[in-house]
């Protein structure tokens, strides 16, 4: 196996089984397992893994893979998905509202959906916008968020 290979998966098995609130945390931890990378190298692998910096529920960020298993078939439910809050819509846009910390993962959740009628997502903090081309139902927004927000209703 490669070395990228090996310290990408290794990066996921820590971050599944550890919590970490900084890059630093995950670099020493990265480091104590053998691999010495600097920030670029380890922010290049956050992003291929598609880690998320999440707002948890003890108040603390923490970054958090995408939670997909396997088989990518059945989708498991994402803690970030937890922190939806609502959706409205203007024209072809929907505007998400979610609890703080929210916003970017759980577009990015959305995102990987691929629905061919998103034109894109617009993230902050605690909103962000989907896009739409233009005359696509409403429902493709609520079917996405079906698919990844548990107990969601139109």
């Amino acid at each position: 196996m490669g070395a990228k290979k090996t310290r990408l998966e290794t990066l996921r098995t820590l971050l599944q089984e550890n919590t970490y609130e900084s890059q630093e945390d995950i670099l020493h931890a990265l480091n104590d397992a053998g691999f010495a990378v600097a920030q670029p190298t380890l922010s290049r692998d956050l992003r291929a893994l598609k880690v998320s910096k999440v707002f948890t529920e003890k108040g603390h960020y923490a970054y958090v893979l995408p939670a997909i298993n396997t088989d990518d078939a059945n989708r498991m439910i994402a803690p970030h998905s937890l922190g939806f809050l609502s959706v409205d819509f203007s024209g072809n846009m929907a505007v998400i509202k979610t609890a703080s910390g929210f916003a970017s993962s759980l577009a990015a959740e959305l995102d990987s959906l691929k629905a061919k009628e998103v034109l894109g997502t617009v993230s902050g903090d605690n909103t962000f916008i989907i896009v739409l081309r233009e005359g696509t139902s409403h429902s493709v927004v609520h079917n996405m968020l079906k698919a990844v927000v548990p107990d969601y209703e139109e």
